[in-house]
């Protein structure tokens, strides 16, 4: 199975390549400013998804692709009212349009039964303190419905939504009050790491999930149920 990771050098994104080339699968993957080290098992292109330039260049590597894994992600954390135009667009290009133009470049050149699986948000689900972050992941969520509608039957797409995430930049960044309340109010007691969120994102990338198609599966330890 061939894989292109967007991201790939983000700490999912990372986690994510370990667990596929340790199970035998070929990865291509897109890093911003420099390739993690331990990862030089997968093939790496550099791409800024907030440039058209570099995601002009993807279709050739992403050529025959059987999964396409969505992880782009950007959370500046602020109010609604210090946003301005730049990080506006910041985090709208890397949220959703980036992400957009992406597949426009990529789906036509995946292989037929391929999946595209988009690393959603929790935030996406139930909105979030940051008003933009959390509607740019709804965006991808409400994209990947209507992806599922129009690239099947030789594309499948899904979401995958994960409440907070230990060892990302996000968790790191976030004060311990309010990480203690993230575990404290989920039912199983404790947050996904980004290993066992790469095993999760691995388990449905196989045949027996062939019938998964427009689904958001929730990795949340049921603090939110829908």
């Amino acid at each position: 199975m061939k894989v292109f990771v967007l991201s790939g050098s983000s700490s999912i994104g990372q986690a994510a390549i370990r667990v596929l080339l340790d199970a035998g699968h070929e990865v291509c993957a897109t890093y911003r400013s420099g390739v993690p080290e331990g990862l030089d098992r997968a093939t790496w292109v550099r791409a800024d998804v907030r440039s058209t330039d570099d995601l002009d260049a993807l279709a050739g590597p992403a050529e025959g692709t059987d999964v396409l894994l969505l992880l782009p992600g950007l959370s500046l954390g602020l109010k609604l009212e210090s946003y301005d135009d730049d990080r506006i667009s910041d985090v709208v290009d890397v949220n959703f349009s980036g992400q957009f133009r992406a597949i426009q470049r990529i789906a036509p050149v995946l292989a037929d039964g391929s999946q595209i699986i988009v690393l959603g948000s929790q935030a996406g689900q139930r909105g979030s303190n940051d008003p933009l972050y959390g509607a740019t992941k709804g965006a991808m969520h409400a994209l990947a419905k209507s992806l599922a509608k129009s690239l099947t039957p030789r594309t499948r797409v899904n979401v995958v939504a994960p409440g907070m995430v230990t060892g990302t930049a996000m968790h790191d960044g976030t004060p311990p009050a309010v990480l203690d309340m993230h575990i404290n109010t989920t039912p199983t007691g404790h947050l996904i790491s980004a290993a066992d969120l790469a095993h999760v994102l691995l388990d449905i990338m196989q045949p027996h999930w062939a019938q998964l198609n427009g689904a958001c599966i929730d990795l949340n330890g049921g603090m939110y149920v829908r």
